[in-house]
């Protein structure tokens, strides 16, 4: 027990020596810089050979420009505080405005001429954006996009603050590291083209705006999601399970689509674009979930390791999406799950979006409202 206290001190002090070695700010010499440090040098020794005062007078205020550029500089980030705030939704290839608060805490003094980069796309240019003046005691608030792009998990980079004032000479700046939780980038949505979309004919049903009336019969009662008619609510159910439930109609059972997902390995040696068809495949799905969810039917998912239930909503809606970000090929046991679910749901009247990068041979075509085989890239 000693030994690991030990152990645990001397890491702790490690840090903090790591922390005092490093410089609180990085300093680069800019072109124009070194042109003035060349323009300096010359006028020094210029001086040095000849003795002439006014070279001296000369130098000695090249001197003073040079200093006071590092202590501007470095005061134009000092009790510079920042925050950022990315949407709660992202996508990927989507620009998603991305909100960083700065703040001076200084008393009298403002700061200027500050330039941002942000790295989380993940490339070394990064993202920018430039603020002329955060006066004291004062917040400045700027948005800028970023655009990530792949779907799935992703860390907030870090966030570089810069400036060149007053006279360009340097860049100093001051890099803040993010400590928050990762990022879902859900994946790309893409524009659907009318050939995209199933025979309107084979959907199981029609859309609820047309099938209003008194004449429809209650099919069941289902918990009640966001969108769903006030005038559908089932206030005994709700009264008796304490929560809002809704009336479901036989028009709504029809109103559902199933979308199943084939991103399983291949028996065969995986070829060279498979994982680009991946990708191409998880997109397209979601492009349906987003194009079904806005015309409000009931959504089912079926991938080699997810199976979900119908739903319609926004709860649903991002529950999907999630399932999708975080979605890898996989095989063995869970491809075989997809072909049992798949040979089951073939006996159901629901619409079925098979979308596959594998062969579609071992399932009765006839059977799916639409069949989309992603081809190599």
């Amino acid at each position: 027990m000693p030994s690991v206290n030990i152990k645990r001190t001397l890491q702790s002090m490690l840090t903090l020596l790591k922390k005092w070695l490093r410089p609180p700010r990085t300093l680069r010499i800019t072109k124009t810089g070194w042109k003035f440090l060349g323009l300096t040098v010359i006028v020094g020794f210029a001086a040095v050979n000849t003795g002439n005062n006014l070279l001296y007078l000369v130098f000695g205020m090249t001197l003073s420009f040079i200093t006071a550029s590092g202590v501007l500089s470095e005061l134009m980030l000092r009790k510079v505080s920042l925050s950022r705030t990315f949407p709660k939704h992202l996508f990927a290839r989507q620009p998603a405005p991305v909100v960083v608060t700065l703040t001076n805490q200084k008393n009298y003094l403002a700061s200027f001429s500050l330039r941002l980069e942000d790295f989380s796309q993940g490339n070394a240019a990064g993202a920018d954006a430039y603020i002329l003046k955060i006066p004291a005691r004062q917040t400045v608030t700027i948005t800028y996009p970023l655009v990530f792009t792949r779907r799935g998990l992703h860390r907030p980079e870090k966030i570089r603050l810069s400036t060149h004032y007053p006279f360009g000479f340097f860049q100093k700046s001051a890099t803040f590291i993010e400590t928050e939780d990762d990022l879902l980038v859900y994946p790309e949505i893409e524009q659907l083209q009318p050939a995209d979309f199933p025979n309107p004919s084979m959907y199981a049903g029609e859309f609820e705006a047309s099938q209003k009336g008194n004449g429809l019969e209650i099919d069941g009662i289902r918990e009640y999601v966001q969108g769903d008619s006030s005038m559908r609510i089932h206030w005994k159910s709700t009264a008796k399970l304490a929560k809002l439930m809704t009336k479901e109609f036989d028009a709504d059972q029809r109103q559902r689509v199933t979308l199943l997902l084939d991103v399983a390995f291949p028996d065969k040696p995986i070829p060279a674009t498979f994982f680009q068809e991946v990708e191409r495949a998880i997109s397209l799905t979601a492009s349906y979930l987003m194009h079904f969810m806005q015309s409000n039917f009931q959504i089912q998912l079926i991938t080699p390791e997810h199976r979900s239930a119908f739903d319609r909503g926004p709860r649903h809606l991002f529950a999907l999406l999630r399932i999708l970000a975080l979605l890898q090929p996989n095989n063995g046991h869970s491809r075989q799950q997809f072909a049992h679910a798949v040979r089951n749901l073939q006996r159901t009247t629901v619409s079925k979006i098979l979308i596959s990068v594998n062969p579609t041979n071992g399932y009765k075509l006839s059977n799916f409202s639409k069949i989309v085989k992603i081809h190599p890239v």
